[in-house]
């Protein structure tokens, strides 16, 4: 007998599948001009539907901007059509919340949707009329909140559970991971959601499909560890030896890959949507000014002086942090009136004459202060901004992306943080600059999905890198490189262009990797001495 993994199988090579609407799921959608257009998923689209529909535990592992949502969306619309009464809970990070509702309001016709927000009152009214509401319905919560609220969720039951962003719970030691895992056991089903499954290691995996898939990896951590890693024994509290990580096998890789693939599904952009704007990625290069590489100099000697005359000293993590301010803009660590060579660059790219002038771009920096300095700088050039860094409320947030979005608008820059990234769609933009670099490649890719989504309506985007010479710039896109391997041996090439041909894959700290590249710099280069 064939078994429902050998049919989902085929439906992934198939293309011309159709599957009939379901009721509560539009026909058409409304732009904003207000003009109508047909709402038809793509096949690749149906063909998850089928996946979510035939297994009650499974990943959508669809690379950001492909519509994991709409996906998961139109999967409900059809067990609704069967089982009207089903409920339904959507967990996810709180600035996710409000976009999650507009999602079921633009794609659903005829669904309740509770968006659990307020205080703990508020919370509880709220998820008492969506236990006792009938007919299609959703509640939709932040994580933290759920978490606050497990007294009541722990015994609710025979709902479907929907994780978005599932790499929330990748650890198993966190409050949030016990919370989800509690309550996949009680649901009927579950579904998570997330484009980087793997973000640096294996481990992350296992922590994910301990929520969705329990019985898949039937190991404690460690037991994971030993089975699917190479390791060494290191010594820690008490001389007790324990195993870490130093790397993978691609056999290793292979059998986690085998393992998972009945309850994953995931496609890289260029697999599946030929409509997506084709990427060009460089690096513009800039070198330092003579006070910005006495202040790198300082950070990598262990003490630096500040803006404010403090001498801080250094470890490893805090001086790769201060060189990145420093490379960034001097401002960062306190002193404002010097410029930054890559400020410079910014500026002359979006201003008359340059490449990006008069586009919408957006700028990505892991600095908040950066975002500060940065609009300054612009629009004292007529350049006019907005930002999402994650200090905005919601409506500053939505308006900050509508205003982006909007092609008649005046505001061509739109600067983020990563903590103002998520769930925010920004396919209006002609480039991404990455005035500096995450240090994960998982979210190196989440960012870069921001730009590159369905809706784009440029034939070509562009990615590019300011990167200061000789300096913690260059140094941290080796590490992304090195990761992205990992990424892409598990999921599939992510970026088109690249492929990972090693056959051991190694597992390190990004901060020594990071900091130990630095100091043979400082090595092998003499760099300026320090001014009297």
């Amino acid at each position: 007998m064939t078994s429902i993994y050998d049919k989902l199988k085929l439906i992934r090579d198939k293309q011309d599948l159709v599957l009939q609407r379901p009721p509560n799921l539009r026909e058409f959608l409304t732009k904003k001009d207000g003009t109508q257009i047909p709402f038809i998923l793509r096949p690749y689209q149906q063909q998850m539907v089928v996946h979510l529909l035939a297994m009650k535990r499974f990943i959508v592992g669809d690379d950001t901007g492909l519509g994991k949502t709409v996906e998961t969306i139109a999967s409900l619309c059809h067990l609704w059509k069967k089982a009207p009464d089903l409920k339904a809970v959507v967990l996810t990070k709180k600035s996710s919340v409000p976009q999650w509702e507009d999602e079921f309001e633009k794609f659903t016709q005829g669904i309740k949707v509770f968006m659990c927000v307020g205080g703990k009152k508020a919370r509880d009214k709220i998820q008492e009329e969506f236990i006792t509401f009938s007919g299609p319905s959703v509640l939709i919560q932040g994580y933290t909140s759920a978490g606050n609220d497990f007294g009541k969720l722990q015994h609710w039951k025979d709902y479907v559970l929907v994780c978005d962003e599932a790499t929330v719970f990748k650890s198993p030691s966190t409050r949030v991971h016990k919370v989800c895992r509690h309550m996949g056991t009680q649901a009927d089903r579950v579904w998570g959601l997330t484009a980087t499954l793997i973000k640096n290691s294996l481990i992350e995996g296992y922590g994910i499909y301990r929520v969705v898939v329990p019985d898949l990896f039937r190991m404690t951590p460690q037991g994971f560890i030993t089975q699917f890693a190479i390791t060494r024994l290191q010594t820690v509290a008490r001389g007790r030896q324990v195993p870490v990580i130093v790397g993978y096998r691609d056999s290793d890789i292979q059998r986690f890959r085998d393992q998972i693939d009945p309850y994953y599904l995931g496609r890289p952009k260029h697999a599946v949507a030929t409509e997506l704007p084709l990427l060009t990625t460089k690096s513009i290069k800039i070198g330092l000014t003579s006070f910005q590489a006495e202040k790198y100099q300082e950070a990598l000697g262990g003490l630096i002086e500040m803006g404010d005359g403090d001498e801080r000293e250094t470890t490893q993590l805090t001086a790769l942090i201060y060189c990145q301010e420093i490379v960034n803009h001097p401002a960062l660590i306190g002193y404002p009136d010097y410029p930054s060579e890559k400020l410079n660059a910014l500026v002359e790219l979006c201003t008359d004459g340059g490449d990006l002038h008069d586009q919408k771009v957006i700028v990505f920096t892991r600095f908040a202060k950066m975002v500060d300095k940065g609009i300054a700088a612009l629009e004292k050039k007529g350049v006019k901004c907005t930002r999402v860094t994650g200090a905005e409320g919601e409506h500053q947030r939505r308006n900050a992306m509508n205003i982006f979005q909007d092609t008649d608008s005046d505001t061509k820059v739109i600067w983020i943080t990563m903590a103002g990234g998520d769930a925010i769609n920004l396919q209006a933009a002609k480039a991404l600059v990455f005035y500096d670099t995450p240090w994960s490649a998982g979210d190196y890719l989440q960012i870069l999905g921001r730009m590159i989504r369905i809706g784009s309506e440029h034939d070509k985007v562009y990615c590019i890198h300011l990167v200061c010479r000789d300096t913690i710039d260059e140094r941290v896109q080796g590490v992304i490189r090195k990761k992205m391997k990992l990424i892409e041996s598990v999921l599939g090439q992510r970026v088109k262009g690249q492929k990972a041909k090693d056959e051991i894959y190694t597992q390190s700290s990004e901060v020594r990797d990071i900091f130990d590249a630095l100091a043979l710099d400082a090595r092998m280069k003499k760099l300026p001495k320090k001014k009297k």
